[in-house]
């Protein structure tokens, strides 16, 4: 039968959440820009067709902050999934070597206790053989 296993690199994960952060900082320069252009009206001049240019520029200036608004919420979205992957299988890992742990508490508990018993059945044993036969 073929290993189902797999392995997670957890420090791995956190090095991506942090990275999705770092692209989620970086985001704030472009969108200081886009609110900045959205702000200040270009001039274009008095004739006809500067103001349909200044319309034109604030609807692009308009979608490009909503693009920006949707990759930033969906790296937002990549770093909460990732976020939670890592702490579950964190939680895991700690939960096992807890019961890990625990286990060899209470075997370490008992190896004394086997120890003397069998100590005393062996002992018992070969000093009874031997007293009796002698």
């Amino acid at each position: 039968m073929q290993d189902q296993s797999y392995y997670v690199h957890l420090e791995s994960l956190k090095d991506f959440v942090r990275e999705l952060e770092t692209q989620i900082h970086a985001m704030s320069k472009p969108n200081d820009f886009l609110l900045t252009l959205s702000e200040q009206p270009l001039l274009f001049g008095e004739f006809g067709e500067a103001g349909s240019l200044n319309k034109a520029h604030q609807a692009a200036v308009a979608e490009m902050q909503g693009l920006l608004d949707q990759v930033k919420g969906a790296i937002t979205f990549a770093q909460d999934v990732t976020t939670t992957v890592a702490d579950g299988y964190a939680a895991a890992d700690d939960s096992v070597a807890g019961d890990m742990n625990h286990s060899s508490q209470q075997t370490g508990l008992l190896d004394p206790l086997l120890n003397v018993l069998g100590g005393v059945l062996g002992g018992n044993n070969g000093s009874n053989g031997g007293g009796n036969k002698g």
